[in-house]
């Protein structure tokens, strides 16, 4: 036997103390395009991005929303595949950014006629006219632009979860928009528990765990580091019972119809935001919230929107002694699309003591009008105080809104928010005027009454053609109202129409294509009708006090969304405004037929003692701007938060996409000196142009083929030759050196980039 030498001993324990080699991959794992890791990853993936389109799929905010499916699907492949290729990453955004816009085209788009090429020039017009009602002060019931902002979102959320899952290895990045998107759109559904989100907790606690198994094996393999095979599917299988367990908590978490705690939270983080993008509500006046409730928000803009539903809950308890109309706030200004207060309105800047009456008994009696007392309970928070007719005087201190004649009350408004509990009472004057009077009443208006004749330039003439048919007969401003009221009341009510189609007036879609609608189309007809043939008209919204709201043997009735009401008001000379109803699910308004003679008025005694009537002089404001900022107050406002969530993914995902652009960029960077920072930027850009640098290229050799590549570039040994001294020599640049650096790297950029862009 030979025995061996010292030299093939020391070789044997050398080997022994090596890193045993690493297994060789697969040939059909080093060919393919994903690993079987990272297919179950995606295929979690798949299933949370399932759910969320689920969830809003069911929800069926709009009618024009399309399946979110194929969006949601191609946001996740182009993520996926953009993600796993070498495209550097803002480029890769750009591309995505490309692809995502044709298919949110063709997408929001799906339930329009037509060919492809005639729905996508549609769909600029409609977004055209809407941009227009957004930047002008308009209103615009088109749920077309809101179903691009889901579309888009939906699309991004897809994109963005599978790059920062399958580049960046960060769950995150993909969980939290989603995540707010999906408690959204249940915080808003009818009640029960929401299985889309338990199966979304789920699938993200999955996630969260592999993602970063994912990020330590990667981490393992540059370091050589052995681990098992199939750790992943250990490490799933607990995450799996740990997920299970959370799950069964969560199922005890109540969400969805204003409750629960998930709610609650969401209701917290959205309020100091949803404020300032409430007044968006107006172009997004159609978006069916599927829960009922408030109608009318008795802000500066009222939308005539599509179908509603009146199922929402109690409002208010009112003790009164008659029936009739609560009245919250007067509108003057009609765009087509719906009602503004118009410019001439004003509030007054400060309180309006309530010691003090609104207008004096004499001029309440000129105008025959009857006393009618409220005492009114909140049932939940209210920004108006409702008053039956003519306000004269409040029990609490207000904001007083007026037309351009200060003595003209159109609406009153609490200094602060009206709580649950909280009760006042006003003091209003009724028209008691009878038909005899109202016939006799001049046609002769002062000028003050202009902004009730205001109409839209393009409003269609065939609408006062109409009110001249219907009026044809009447010899004065009375019948003429009356004659168009009962033309009205043939029109069925149905509250489940769809709204104008774009760039079509609301009014005319309702007297000549739909035939039917409900209060505020009947009450916004009338008084556009009236207004073509020179008779000063308004549309005024809030209540309905109804028989059958009242409690037995008792003059207190409830008042529920239910009681939304609209009702146009008629001015006649002497007599003030008069209350009309064209809507046939309410009776009309009964008058004498003729003057009652001697009767004693019974405003004397009211007044006694009651302090000095409003006046021209007091302190006011435009009152539209400031109608805007009280309707901001309420509490349930759906369209300012779902845009506020919308807005809120769109920023995230901009945010998270910029944040790791920058991180990226300067990754490394700190703490060098001004020519590396440079030269390293350059590198970068160089490698995304594809003029990669070798590994035995020195500085001045790479410089020479910059050069040969970049003949545009005036200078660029000086770059070179200022990383070398930085680098090497540790020399700081004086300040003329980096002047003229700087200017280097400027053309430098501006050539790689412009290379980059083309491709080439």
């Amino acid at each position: 036997m030979r025995q061996a030498s010292w030299e093939e001993v020391f070789r044997a324990r050398e080997a022994s103390q090596q890193t045993p080699p690493r297994k060789k991959r697969p040939a059909w794992q080093r060919t393919s395009f994903i690993s079987w890791e990272e297919l179950v990853t995606f295929a979690i993936v798949l299933i949370a991005f399932i759910t969320v389109v689920e969830s809003i799929n069911g929800a069926d905010w709009v009618p024009e929303m399309p399946s979110l499916y194929p969006v949601a699907f191609l946001g996740l492949i182009v993520g996926l595949v953009l993600a796993r290729s070498s495209i550097p990453g803002p480029f890769a955004h750009l591309l995505a950014l490309g692809i995502g816009a044709v298919g949110v085209a063709i997408e929001s788009t799906a339930k329009l006629p037509g060919p492809l090429q005639d729905r996508v020039s549609e769909l600029g017009t409609r977004l055209n006219l809407w941009t227009d009602a957004l930047l002008s002060g308009g209103i615009s019931n088109d749920n077309l632009p809101f179903v691009v902002l889901v579309v888009s979102a939906s699309f991004l959320m897809a994109y963005i979860s599978a790059w920062g899952i399958f580049r960046w290895y960060n769950a995150w990045v993909g969980l939290i928009p989603s995540g707010l998107a999906l408690l959204t759109n249940i915080s808003y559904l009818p009640g029960q528990k929401s299985v889309p989100l338990l199966i979304y907790l789920f699938c993200a606690i999955l996630l969260v765990a592999r993602v970063n198994l994912l990020r330590s094996a990667r981490k393992w393999r540059r370091e050589g580091t052995r681990y098992p095979d199939f750790i992943s599917l250990h490490v799933l299988n607990v995450t799996v019972w740990v997920g299970l367990g959370l799950l069964a908590l969560a199922w005890v978490l109540p969400v969805g119809h204003g409750s629960g705690l998930l709610y609650s939270a969401w209701t917290k983080v959205t309020s100091p935001v949803a404020g300032p993008v409430g007044g968006l509500g107006r172009v997004f006046s159609a978006i069916d919230s599927k829960k009922g409730g408030t109608v009318h928000r008795f802000g500066a803009t009222l939308p005539l929107q599509g179908e509603i539903s009146l199922g929402g809950g109690e409002v208010m308890v009112v003790t009164s002694t008659e029936t009739g109309f609560l009245r919250a706030q007067v509108y003057d200004q009609y765009i087509g699309t719906g009602w503004k207060v118009g410019p001439a309105s004003q509030i007054t800047t400060g309180s309006w003591p309530a010691s003090k009456a609104l207008i004096g008994a004499d001029e309440a009696a000129k105008q025959q009008r009857r006393p009618v007392s409220l005492q009114v309970t909140a049932s939940r928070d209210a920004n108006v105080i409702v008053a039956a007719g003519t306000p004269l005087q409040v029990s609490i201190d207000s904001r007083v809104v007026s037309g351009a004649d200060q003595t003209d009350v159109t609406s009153l408004r609490p200094t602060g928010t009206i709580h649950e509990g909280d009760q006042y009472r006003v003091d209003s004057a009724m028209s008691s005027a009878s038909q005899q009077a109202l016939r006799k009443a001049s046609s002769v208006y002062p000028s003050s009454l202009a902004p009730y004749l205001q109409l839209p330039g393009n409003l269609p003439q065939n609408i006062g053609r109409k009110a001249r048919e219907v009026t044809r007969d009447a010899d004065n401003n009375y019948d003429k109202a009356a004659a168009i009221e009962q033309f009205l009341r043939t029109f069925a009510v149905d509250t489940k129409i769809n709204p104008a189609p774009p760039n079509r007036d609301s009014v005319d879609y309702f007297l000549n294509s739909l035939g039917r609608g409900y209060f505020d189309y009947h009450a916004s007809a009338m008084v556009v009708m009236l207004r073509t043939l020179g008779i000063p008209s308004r549309l005024s919204v809030g209540y309905v006090l109804r028989v059958q709201d009242r409690l037995p043997d008792s003059n207190i009735y409830v008042v529920t969304d239910a009681n939304s009401f609209a009702w146009p008001e008629v001015y006649f000379p002497g007599l003030g405004w008069v209350e009309f109803n064209p809507t046939p699910s309410e009776p009309r308004i009964t008058r004498a037929d003729v003057d009652v003679t001697g009767a004693i008025n019974p405003l004397e005694q009211f007044f006694e003692d009651q302090g000095t009537p409003l006046g021209p002089g007091g302190e006011s404001q435009s009152a539209d701007a400031a109608l805007a900022q009280l309707e901001l107050k309420e509490d349930n406002h759906l369209v300012s938060r779902i845009i506020f969530s919308i807005i809120l993914v769109v920023l995230a995902v901009t945010a998270i996409g910029f944040g790791a652009f920058q991180y990226s960029w300067q990754r490394g960077l700190s703490g060098v000196g001004y020519p590396v920072q440079v030269w390293e930027k350059t590198l970068r850009l160089a490698r995304w142009a594809k003029i990669r640098p070798q590994p035995q290229e020195t500085p001045r050799e790479l410089v020479d083929r910059l050069k040969v590549e970049l003949p545009e570039v005036k200078d660029l040994d000086y770059l070179g030759e200022q990383f070398i001294r930085a680098r090497y020599g540790q020399k700081e640049l004086t300040p003329d050196e980096k002047e003229r650096l700087q200017a280097v790297w400027g053309q430098t950029r501006r050539n790689l980039l412009q290379r980059i862009l083309r491709w080439k």
